[in-house]
């Protein structure tokens, strides 16, 4: 049972019998007979869902609809339900059928009009989710919930400039800063700049990024791939060096970038992580450097790693990740390890606790920027 849209409509049943009741109430001679049919049917919705039977509780639910077609609030509230239980079109058919009204007030349009873009966003219709937030906000400009939503949307489909924007506006209704997640979104420009060989562009967005928030590792990464790709050496050892002090958790993630400019890693980039090691002993950057050396040369160069470093594993979760780097192919256990790391989940949200394999700037769950942080431990 969908413990959710037993919520929405046990809430909804009661706001309706509360409708239907009070102009019943406020009439000097009711009669029995309309009494009797208004109260019935939300009557034995709500008995149907105490029974556990939603499909015929909201059965009833559409009755109440018909007996009092000129109440906005009974189809607002019966459009919430469809959206709840999947059934999108009905719940658009709902919605679209309030904005057509001509008598329908400013709140009720409002309202119609951000039902209407939940209903699009939840069927996956973005562009129309857009449309109907837009005509919410010419209402009322200053609505928060639309302007978070549109802002969702825009970063759901990377377009990272008008998300920026929508932020600002947020900013602005909410008066609160929101550096870091703007930090991020530059971030990804900078990377979209990056891969379409923007390289100036690029440079100037992670600059912006960096400045705002010194920890936003994504900007650090190319700030660093800008530096190596032009041969600046010295300058990519200090975006290195940086990453290294303000993102430290992070800082695996730019060992394959190493490895993909052999001539820097060969040069610097080995002695450079070699002294980071003998500086501070860290197992994830042990481990990162394995894994990334085995997978971009050879076993037999992750061995000889091994041994310099003297690593030794102190969790679960590093002598599994060890094994599946160094392990023979015929050890059970190696191969064991091996199919573990592919499907082991590496980042933990700090927000909504989901875990993820890949790195994701962005939780996929919570929407939060920044919030996805690695394991340090495993259960089995």
């Amino acid at each position: 049972m969908n413990t959710l849209f037993l919520a929405i409509t046990a809430i909804v049943l009661v706001l309706l019998l509360a409708l239907v009741l009070r102009p019943l109430q406020e009439d000097d001679e009711p009669r029995q007979e309309e009494e009797d049919k208004r109260i019935s049917p939300l009557l034995r919705g709500i008995n149907y869902l105490l029974s556990d039977e939603p499909d015929r509780a909201l059965q009833e639910m559409v009755q109440v609809a018909r007996l009092r077609s000129e109440a906005a609030d009974v189809y607002m509230a019966l459009g919430e339900m469809f959206r709840s239980r999947g059934e999108i079109g009905r719940a658009v058919r709902i919605h679209q059928n309030l904005l057509a009204r001509p008598d329908l007030a400013k709140s009720i349009h409002l309202q119609a009009h951000m039902a209407l873009a939940r209903d699009f966003q939840t069927g996956g219709l973005l562009d129309r989710a857009l449309i109907q937030y837009g005509k919410a906000l010419e209402i009322q400009s200053d609505h928060a919930g639309a302007l978070e939503a549109s802002l969702r949307i825009r970063e759901q489909s990377s377009e990272w400039q008008l998300a920026e924007e929508l932020l600002s506006r947020l900013e602005r209704v909410r008066n609160e800063s929101y550096s870091s997640h703007r930090a991020y979104l530059f971030s990804e420009m900078a990377r979209q700049c990056l891969s379409q060989e923007s390289r100036d562009e690029a440079a100037t967005y992670a600059a912006r990024a960096i400045e705002l928030d010194p920890a936003c590792a994504p900007a650090r990464m190319v700030a660093i791939e800008l530096a190596m790709a032009a041969a600046e050496t010295d300058k990519a050892v200090t975006e290195i060096q940086a990453l290294r002090s303000h993102a430290n958790e992070h800082f695996s993630l730019v060992i394959p970038q190493l490895l993909a400019h052999s001539d820097f890693y060969d040069n610097r980039g080995r002695e450079l992580l070699a002294e980071m090691w003998r500086q501070q002993p860290d197992a994830e950057l042990a481990l990162s450097w394995l894994e990334a050396l085995a997978r971009e040369r050879s076993a037999d160069d992750a061995k000889v790693l091994y041994h310099d470093l003297g690593f030794v594993p102190a969790t679960l979760r590093e002598s599994l990740r060890l094994q599946a780097v160094l392990g023979d192919e015929g050890d059970a256990h190696a191969r064991f390890s091996r199919q573990w790391r592919k499907r082991a989940k590496n980042y933990v949200c700090e927000q909504c606790g989901v875990e993820v394999i890949d790195v994701r700037w962005q939780c996929p769950q919570c929407h939060s920027w920044g919030s996805l942080h690695p394991k340090s431990e495993e259960k089995i």
